[in-house]
């Protein structure tokens, strides 16, 4: 008997036991492809809605048209597609006694 256990003190695997593994890996890799791609194409839609919500002249300041953003969003790898904006957002302002109280 040996101590340590290695794949010499195996016999080898049938070539049906190999092709059920080769399959399931190849499965895998499908699922792991059409994750990306769900994700992907979440994130590009995502851009492509953070995009239009900006006014025209933050967009000419980064240098895109709004007519140009979905071909700027394509042009976009996965580390660019995962940005999201630094700023807070705004809490919008509920009434007009609201918005006096934060100009006293």
């Amino acid at each position: 008997m040996h101590s340590v256990l290695s794949h010499h003190n195996f016999p080898p695997q049938p070539a049906t036991v190999a092709r059920f593994h080769d399959r399931l890996n190849n499965e895998r890799g499908m699922l792991r492809r059409m994750w990306d791609t769900l994700n992907r194409n979440w994130n590009r839609r995502k851009m492509i809605v953070a995009l239009r919500a900006m006014d025209d002249r933050l967009l000419r300041d980064i240098g895109v048209e709004r007519c140009d953003i979905i071909q700027v969003v394509d042009g976009f790898d996965e580390r660019e597609l995962r940005m999201v904006p630094l700023a807070p957002r705004r809490r919008p302002i509920l009434d007009d006694q609201y918005s006096l109280r934060l100009a006293a």
